[in-house]
């Protein structure tokens, strides 16, 4: 089942916020200040246009808070709800006043980074508003999504009646610090006139050691309390993204920070009762020159103020956007090495062209601006060559006069001398006279104070400045020093390479002499090996004993390839008698067997032998003998059985007889393959048969030791003739196989040669 009652939109459920994104969202602020500096910037943007605002701690019902009062043009309900929601943004330019936020996320970020709770009183001349945003109350209810319950009121405190007016006011008495309207009415009348905006937070955060995160001790000023361990050593609190070891005092007062919050101050910022005094950075500088930056993607050029600061340990580029300081201090260039040069150089920029981060304390990391860091070293480093010269060049590269040496020059004193009208309704800036700048001003300042009767009076426009957005042809200054500098460096560089093409030259005229010595060596090393070539050339004798040698070796070659021939001959006779002799024998022995049982068979029955056509004894086979079938005398059958079939071939006669024998003929110690046909003459049959088994062996004998000894003589003669094999002993009593592959390996090896 779907659940009834979700809000809806098209007809499709909205997404939800989850209350614990009010504490993820504020983490983008990783320090203090800049969340205090989202709240200020919703009283200065156009929109709004606060006059004063009032920043202070308070204690109400016994908890610490901090407000925040501006007698802007302060919210309808409707325009509080959205401020409360998240992404929604309205503000536009108004006369040339440019809106600071544009995310629609600096409310809920900075007021939740620095406290669990918060509530915005506001009234706009005809509504007077409460909203109430807390972290404590949606964790109290286990609420699923964000709510922010707002309550209306007349201008005669009469609560306007909307779908959630009634419930958002029980939830604000039940769960806030005001348990009543009379106790909200208070709030309301702490807006000075009938517009305004009060911001009371509360929870404020607390670090690890249960000690709130800023310092109240002060009564002028909130501060960051020091983080150091050692607090005998001075060291004050640093901010994570600051490079050098000395912080400036805006890190860590609010009061400092309040001052140059803004490139132009438009609104009066009140510090715990006590007015800040804002500056103009730009015309607060010693020795004060403009430069230019044209970057390839900016149709036109911008404006760069350098000058000194008067305290001594602040110095940088100030790098605004749309007015606000986004970058204060950031060292560049030469700033960021070890030494005196560009130390108490400020330079003052308004980088409009590059993208702020969320939390407006830093800008993207893109090629523009790295390309725009690059350049403002380089610039600065132009200003201080201009108004140090070549001298503190060289001093600021030694370690000795970096230090020390800094302390013992007097603090500059401004150019000009500015000041604000205290007057709410006027806040205009005046500059006083060159004689005012030894003079203290009082704490509250009014134009009709202003010495110049032309500026005397808050209705007289302030005077003209230069227009942030007027192209600027170049730098306010002659960069002589920088030329010159560059002139020297030119010749520095042609004399440098004077001087190389000199000992280039130089070298190349030594180089040229070793080469002609080399080409002289070179040439009596040749002599001297032709010289030893003709001595080494042999005589005629020596030519002719070579000769003769070769070809002796020549005939020995020739009569060893003829014995070799000579001696396979033989020995393949040899071996062709041995197979006969042995196939003869195994005939005999077969027919010695079949006449004996010729003999037991007519001994049983009185039957007369046929005489075979070969003059053999035979017995006729059964009818699948090969002799009853004329394939087989052309190749012979094999049968499953163990017999063979030898085909004896008769010269005297045209026919052939079929004899089957035993594979195995173990009185002559010989097994043959009963898959081998064996083909011998009948004049051998006979000649063997005529023998006994005595004198066959023998015979058999008599012929395998000839063999035997043949081999024997062919392998002594290959190794007399090749003496380098070493033959062996055991090398002698080879197989015909062996002695066959020698005979080859030496005839390939002859041939070769």
């Amino acid at each position: 089942m779907m659940q009834s009652g979700l809000s809806t939109e098209h007809g499709i459920r909205q997404s939800k916020t989850s209350p614990g994104f009010l504490h993820s969202n504020s983490t983008s602020h990783t320090w203090p200040f800049s969340a205090i500096a989202e709240l200020i910037d919703n009283a200065y943007d156009p929109d709004v246009a606060a006059r004063q605002l009032f920043i202070d701690m308070e204690n109400i019902s016994e908890t610490t808070c901090l407000t925040f009062t501006d007698n802007g043009a302060g919210m309808t309900p409707d325009k509080l709800h959205k401020m409360l929601s998240f992404g929604f943004c309205e503000k536009v330019e108004i006369n040339g006043h440019k809106p600071v936020g544009h995310y629609g996320n600096g409310f809920k970020s900075g007021s939740m980074r620095l406290g669990k709770d918060s509530m915005v009183f506001t009234k706009n001349g005809k509504f007077m508003s409460v909203g109430f945003l807390s972290q404590t109350y949606l964790k109290s209810i286990q609420a699923e999504t964000v709510i922010v319950p707002i309550v209306p009121f007349d201008t005669a405190e009469i609560m306007v009646k909307t779908i959630d007016s009634d419930p958002s006011l029980e939830a604000i008495t039940k769960y806030s610090l005001f348990k009543s309207k009379h106790q909200l009415m208070e709030q309301f009348n702490k807006i000075q006139g009938r517009k305004g905006t009060r911001i009371i937070i509360y929870n404020i955060r607390r670090t690890t050691d249960g000690r709130p995160e800023f310092d109240f001790s002060d009564e002028r000023d909130i501060r960051i309390p020091d983080d150091t361990i050692d607090e005998q050593a001075g060291k004050k609190f640093r901010r994570q993204d600051r490079r050098q070891e000395y912080s400036p005092e805006c890190d860590y007062s609010l009061r400092a920070y309040c001052s140059i919050l803004y490139l132009n101050p438009k609104m009066q910022i009140i510090l715990r009762g006590q007015k800040v005094k804002t500056q103009k950075i730009a015309k607060s500088l010693n020795n004060t020159e403009r430069d230019v930056y044209k970057p390839q993607w900016l149709p036109k050029s911008v404006k760069i103020t350098f000058g000194f600061s008067p305290q001594k340990h602040h110095y940088g580029i100030m790098m605004y956007h749309r007015n606000r300081l986004i970058k204060g201090y950031e060292r560049v260039g030469p700033q960021l090495k070890y030494g005196r040069q560009g130390v108490g150089v400020i330079g003052v920029i308004q980088c409009d062209f590059l993208q702020p981060t969320h939390n407006k304390q830093d800008f993207d990391y893109t090629k523009e601006y790295r390309s725009t860091i690059a350049a403002l070293g380089l610039k600065l480093t132009d200003y201080w060559l201009q108004k140090k010269g070549q001298a503190s060049l060289s001093r600021s590269s030694s370690p000795a006069a970096a230090g020390g040496s800094e302390e013992d020059e007097p603090a500059p004193t401004p150019d000009q001398l500015w000041v604000q009208c205290d007057h709410p309704d006027c806040l205009k800036w005046r500059k006083l006279p060159e004689e005012w700048k030894n003079k203290k001003l009082p704490d509250k300042w009014y134009c009709n104070m202003n010495p110049d009767p032309n500026f005397r009076a808050c209705s007289v426009p302030e005077e003209p400045e230069d227009d942030p957005d007027e192209e600027i042809a170049g730098p306010s200054y002659d960069k002589s020093v920088k030329r010159q500098l560059e002139r020297e460096k030119r010749e520095e560089k042609y004399r440098k390479e004077q001087k190389q093409r000199m000992e280039i030259e130089e070298r190349e005229r030594q180089l040229r002499q070793k080469d002609l010595q080399l080409q002289r060596l070179g040439a009596q090393i040749q002599q001297s090996i032709q010289t030893q070539a003709a001595d080494k050339k042999p005589s005629h004798a020596e030519l002719v004993r070579a000769e003769i040698e070769m070809n002796r070796r020549k005939q020995m070659e020739t009569q060893y390839n003829k014995m070799v021939v000579e001696l396979k001959k033989q020995e393949n006779q040899l071996q062709k008698q041995r197979d006969d002799l042995l196939q003869a024998q195994q005939v005999a022995h077969h027919w010695q067997q079949r006449a004996e049982a010729a003999v037991s068979a007519s001994q049983r029955t009185p039957r007369q032998p046929q005489a075979g056509p070969s003059g053999v004894a035979s017995q006729k086979r059964p009818a699948s003998n090969s002799l009853q079938n004329p394939s087989s005398s052309k190749v012979p059958r094999m049968d499953d059985s163990d017999d063979d079939c030898i085909i004896i071939d008769d010269s005297n006669t045209n026919s052939t007889s079929s004899v089957t024998v035993k594979t195995e003929i173990c009185h002559i110690g010989v097994q043959t393959d009963p898959a081998d046909v064996v083909r011998v003459s009948a004049s051998t049959v006979r000649e063997i048969a005529t023998l006994s088994t005595v004198e066959q062996r023998q015979l058999l004998m008599e012929q395998s030791k000839k063999l035997k000894m043949l081999r024997r003589n062919v392998s002594k003669l290959i190794g007399v003739l090749v003496p380098e094999l070493s033959l062996e002993d055991n090398d002698i009593d080879m197989e015909s196989d062996s002695v066959d592959e020698l005979l080859r390996q030496v005839l390939e090896a002859n041939k070769n040669q």
